[in-house]
């Protein structure tokens, strides 16, 4: 059952991506006078892990074998110094752990018949490490392209 529910999942990607148009080239000559703007990831610190750890949601599916987020906030203060280490140094290095960019794709009745692939449709599961991640990555990130923001 699994292996038809992958082949059927891969296959939808395929048929998106083949009606994606080219992207049009243009051979003109570009002038560079340097950047106008400038955007730097700064360290994380243990009290913006721990937060963004409090509002992690217990109630939303993990990966098969990853910390549950309950666990996860119950030892966040023994935890959350060995994750700023890891996050600050993947910033430093521009390197995103292959582990997190793992999902676990789970199959969701959508309604119909039961036994057709096209009444499902595919949730990924992340692991709640790579969620904090991201979210550490995102906030300012999207504090920074906002067209009104201070930064």
């Amino acid at each position: 059952m699994s292996n038809i529910f992958n082949t059927y999942f891969v296959s939808i990607g395929q048929q998106l991506a083949s009606k994606i148009p080219p992207p049009v080239h243009h051979t003109y000559p570009v002038k560079v006078n340097g950047p106008k703007n400038s955007f730097v990831l700064h360290d994380t610190f243990v009290e913006e892990v721990n937060m963004v750890i409090n509002n992690l949601l217990v109630s939303k599916s993990n990966r098969q074998n990853d910390i549950p987020t309950h666990i996860l906030k119950l030892c966040k203060n023994s935890l959350s110094p060995f994750l700023v280490q890891i996050f600050n140094l993947c910033i430093r290095e521009g390197t995103y752990p292959q582990s997190l960019k793992c999902a676990q794709v789970v199959p969701i009745y959508k309604g119909g018949p039961k036994d057709l692939c096209t009444n499902y449709r595919p949730i990924s599961l992340l692991s709640p490490i790579n969620k904090i991640f991201e979210k550490r990555l995102y906030d300012p990130l999207y504090t920074y392209l906002e067209p009104n923001s201070a930064i």
